[in-house]
């Protein structure tokens, strides 16, 4: 299994971003290595599906899952994350690639 860096999960959101019509994304401000990258593209993804981001905290990658989790909602997927821990990039990648998965069929 490849390793999960802040690389691989940026090019799986950029994708989605893509797919949800968001063009006008601008990641030139961010640090591409830091959670706060990885929660403003799923703050723009939750938006783009109607969620309200703004109400979430941005701080930590365990932060990340209820954003996470509203995607995956919102296209009808489920994946089985129990046993992972949820600070981690790896329980991130797993949800993202579930709502990549979603978008390829």
């Amino acid at each position: 299994m490849a390793e999960v860096t802040f690389a691989s999960l940026h090019e799986k959101m950029n994708f989605l971003l893509k797919d949800h019509g968001v063009e006008n994304f601008d990641e030139s401000d961010l640090d591409l290595e830091s959670v706060s990258s990885l929660h403003a593209k799923a703050n723009a993804l939750c938006a783009a599906h109607g969620g309200d981001p703004s109400r979430m905290a941005n701080d930590t990658l365990a932060q990340l899952h209820p954003k996470l989790d509203f995607l995956m909602k919102g296209h009808g997927v489920d994946t089985d994350t129990a046993r992972l821990d949820l600070s981690t990039l790896e329980a991130v990648d797993a949800k993202v690639n579930a709502v990549v998965n979603a978008h390829d069929h």
